[in-house]
């Protein structure tokens, strides 16, 4: 399999023992690019130039989590692990790569990191999404109840309570991002309640509209999670939308509807940027931008408001965030242009 012209790229620019080389803006880019049309030969191709330097090519590391196979995460951890931790140059991000690759011989080490910062125990809790994690049931269990009803807590713990096969943590789960977790913290109780997958769907569907939770706070970053956990559940932004424009019409204190729509906001954000969540149960196809454009921005009479129309009401002709709609319509245009481009391309 060749390369993509975009691995050639950072190859090239970092070629040579006097290259200075990328700019981590420029090399972020290219690994974007990489991650969404490259293929094995990629991962293969940029695993020297990581292990090289890690901290200088962390952009990388998704490409890894993506492209990659159990071989290149043994190699990687092989690189990159000193004394059972990783050493103080690798981004945590490593921890994910191994778990999404299935690479189980990796278990213990990443159950090693989860009590450590932010970052590094997020990350090693989603490398043990992917693992079958059966020696650890027991102990995740007891971590859970140790922290349960917590404000603050490891954020991404929760998510891994689908692995203790025990059905009562969903209902643990929403009492405590009900009652107790700042929302700060709960990304993790988000991800971990979509994870229960079809029994979660009705509770999940009710979470994204309740500000309690501000499921789709940008600024706590839960609305990365909670985006995830619609495409876990196969909620899609078509049923969305129809949920969302049921409760408007409904008659909603303004407040609520205020908060609801700017959720359905958010997910579409994600969605025209095609944001990669890192979660192997979040990567399924979702609908067409071509076909979302339709639903939101050009329905039949019959099909009742565009999200224009909506955004006007709710938000008001001057609010900025009704003119941050007409700016997701051009990007959504944009992007179902693409999806069009990448399939002639493909029929070549």
């Amino acid at each position: 399999m060749t390369l993509s012209p975009a691995t050639q790229a950072i190859l090239d620019r970092c070629a040579g023992d006097d290259a200075p080389g990328a700019a981590w803006q420029w090399e972020s880019m290219a690994a974007e690019a990489v991650l969404r049309h490259g293929g094995s030969a990629d991962a293969e191709a940029l695993l020297p130039l990581f292990v090289s330097a890690p901290a200088a090519h962390e952009a990388l590391v998704p490409v890894f989590a993506r492209h990659g196979d159990r071989r290149l995460a043994a190699r990687l951890l092989e690189a990159t692990v000193d004394g059972g931790r990783l050493r103080e140059d690798v981004p945590s991000g490593v921890l994910h790569v191994v778990g999404r690759l299935g690479y189980t011989p990796a278990t213990s080490l990443l159950w090693e990191h989860v009590d450590g910062l932010h970052e590094v125990s997020r990350d090693a809790c989603l490398g043990l999404l992917h693992l079958p994690c059966e020696e650890l049931r027991g102990a995740i269990a007891e971590t859970l109840e140790k922290h349960e009803g917590s404000a603050l807590f490891p954020e991404f713990l929760p998510a891994l309570a689908p692995k203790t096969e025990d059905p009562a943590w969903l209902e643990r789960l929403v009492a405590w991002g009900e009652n107790n977790a700042s929302v700060d913290c709960n990304g993790g109780l988000i991800l971990g309640i979509a994870l229960h997958g079809g029994p979660a769907r009705a509770v999940f569907s009710r979470l994204l509209w309740d500000s309690r939770w501000e499921a789709c706070g940008s600024g706590t970053g839960s609305a990365l999670w909670t985006y995830a956990g619609t495409r876990v559940l196969g909620l899609g932004l078509p049923e969305l939308y129809a949920d969302l424009r049921a409760r408007l019409h409904a008659g909603a204190d303004p407040d609520v509807q205020w908060d609801a729509l700017r959720s359905f906001i958010t997910l579409l954000r994600l969605r025209c940027a095609d944001v990669w969540t890192g979660v192997g149960a979040a990567e399924v196809q979702p609908e067409s931008c071509d076909a979302l454009y339709s639903v939101l921005f050009a329905p039949t009479p019959d099909d009742g408001d565009t999200l224009t129309e909506l955004a006007d009401r709710v938000f008001g002709g001057d609010d900025s965030l009704s003119d941050g709609v007409f700016h997701l319509e051009a990007a959504l245009r944009t992007a179902a242009a693409h999806e069009w481009a990448l399939r002639a391309a493909a029929s070549r």
